[in-house]
């Protein structure tokens, strides 16, 4: 016949702990742990306690007894510790407790150094992902071309609304205030000149070339390209996009590519609105710094503009939008399962953009001189 033995489960240190100071003498009861650890510390920050009983203890884990050794090390006196306690206090004083090296700090050359390489290791893995998601892209494009079904016109103008209508009032706002602004600061420089009727040129060609599509571009890249990562991360987060996968759908094809062409459809249209709405704004600095008249601000600007001004603005626009979208989609898809990975992945994705942005009408600005536009 085969006995089974009862075993008596172990008091928990999580049970009430109390202490109790009689001059220089302190009394534990019941469990002494990881956490009752910090009420134990703090009866113990008397310099006249001299002895710990500790007879009342119901229950002692590993950092109840440490606290406990250190406190016989540091010439206190333990008094009634029991039997069946003895064994962990004897296993802790034979213990070789060394305190842990201070972590050199490394130099600042060397963290800067670690921080350059990190950064262009960085740099070079975007780029490789970004012209493989631009390869799949293309090949998803040319895929839904060859079958028409394939583009989703549904979901494509959905976006058109949500990137293009829905941004109409605040590219309305920024591009006015920054055809007020450059036109307000023309006058304000070029007054002590006498060529303060320069202004209206300033402005014309300014908005129309550079800061209209500019000013769009980056709005977008705020407002569309954060909407675009955030939205397919939560998706990515929430396994969704493994879901389209395993029933044979394309996410490319689902939620890249109609975002992509409602971007690049609505860019250049918010661009034009954007230069339409920047002359607006420098006709109101006209009309009330330098007297101008709405039909004499309109003659001036026809004459100072050309035709290549305004397709180099809007020249620019899809490629901007391109990219605008495919970093955001791209971010998107790297989200990793939680709510940081969202923000941080839409952070970085709204950086790049405009950054991206920027490098791009740069690089424009020096290849149209060199054409002659």
């Amino acid at each position: 016949m085969r006995r089974t033995a009862a075993t008596t489960p172990a008091p928990s240190c999580a049970s009430t702990f109390e202490t109790r100071v009689d001059g220089a003498r302190v009394a534990f009861s019941g469990g002494l742990g990881l956490n009752t650890l910090g009420a134990a510390q703090a009866s113990l920050r008397g310099s006249a306690i001299r002895t710990l009983d500790v007879s009342k203890l119901d229950a002692l884990d590993t950092p109840g007894a440490l606290l406990l050794c250190e406190w016989r090390r540091g010439g206190g006196q333990l008094t009634g510790v029991r039997a069946d306690h003895k064994p962990l206090l004897a296993l802790i004083e034979e213990l070789d407790l060394q305190p842990l090296p201070a972590v050199k700090k490394p130099a600042r050359w060397y963290q800067l150094i670690v921080q350059l390489g990190r950064g262009a290791d960085m740099l070079w893995r975007d780029m490789i992902e970004l012209i493989t998601l631009f390869g799949r892209v293309s090949r998803a494009a040319r895929h839904a071309l060859l079958h028409p079904r394939k583009l989703r016109p549904a979901a494509i103008s959905r976006h058109v609304v949500e990137t293009g209508v829905n941004a109409m009032p605040i590219i309305a706002l920024m591009a006015a205030m920054i055809g007020i602004v450059i036109g307000y600061q023309g006058v304000a420089q070029l007054r002590s000149y006498g060529g303060e009727d320069f202004t209206i040129n300033l402005v014309a060609v300014s908005v129309l070339r550079e800061m209209g599509v500019l000013i769009t571009a980056i709005l977008a890249a705020g407002r569309s390209g954060s909407a675009f990562t955030a939205e397919i991360g939560v998706m990515k987060a929430r396994a969704e996009v493994d879901a389209l996968q395993v029933m044979g759908l394309e996410p490319l094809e689902l939620l890249v590519l109609p975002r992509l062409i409602a971007l690049v459809i609505t860019l250049p249209l918010l661009t034009f609105f954007a230069d339409l709405m920047g002359l607006f704004g420098g006709g109101v600095i006209a009309l009330t710094l330098l007297n101008v008249e709405p039909l004499q601000y309109l003659d001036r600007v026809r004459q100072a503009l050309d035709v290549s001004d305004l397709m180099v603005g809007l020249a620019k626009a899809p490629v901007f939008a391109f990219f605008i979208g495919l970093i955001g989609c791209m971010h998107g898809l790297r989200v990793r399962g939680s709510a940081e990975s969202v923000g941080s992945e839409t952070t970085h994705a709204v950086v790049k953009a405009i950054f991206v942005v920027i490098v791009f009408d740069a690089l424009f600005s020096v290849l149209f001189e060199r054409l002659g536009w």
